[in-house]
């Protein structure tokens, strides 16, 4: 009896391979969110500092006030690149997890596939086998004589 061979293997190996990479990609994308999140967190952080120490500082005047809208002039047009960047990074985590997806979706029919094709073997293997004992057990008999 051969040995169990599924003719699709390599495509198989080739479909994990595809999927271990789509989920890398998803990764990235997830890390590169998660930095612009951050990101954002330490922009809002500093448009709160910012009034809070120069309040602390003492005494305010004109030049100070100005310094501060400014400051908070550069951190508003940060916090809208951010924003528009964490749009764009949210849209293409969303087509990444739909490719990651598609790619999972593909090695598992393949699996699913090979399980069916092993299990059909194992029952083929398993009458060749059977049929091999009743062929071993009937040579054992000793020849009838007519009599």
């Amino acid at each position: 009896m051969q040995s169990f061979r599924f003719r699709l293997e390599r495509i198989l190996a080739w479909r994990r391979k595809e999927f271990e990479a789509e989920q890398a990609r998803l990764g990235t994308i997830a890390a590169e969110r998660q930095r612009l999140e951050a990101a954002q967190r330490a922009i809002l952080a500093a448009w709160d500092r910012s009034a809070r120490d120069l309040l602390a500082s003492g005494s305010v005047d004109g030049g100070d006030l100005a310094a501060l809208g400014g400051f908070r002039a550069r951190l508003e047009r940060e916090l809208e690149a951010n924003a528009r960047l964490r749009r764009e990074a949210a849209e293409r985590l969303s087509g990444q997890r739909a490719r990651t997806l598609e790619a999972q979706r593909r090695v598992r029919l393949l699996e699913k596939l090979r399980e069916r094709r092993l299990g059909e073997w194992r029952v083929s293997w398993e009458r060749e086998l059977e049929s091999l004992a009743n062929d071993a057990f009937l040579a054992r008999w000793p020849p009838a004589h007519g009599g």
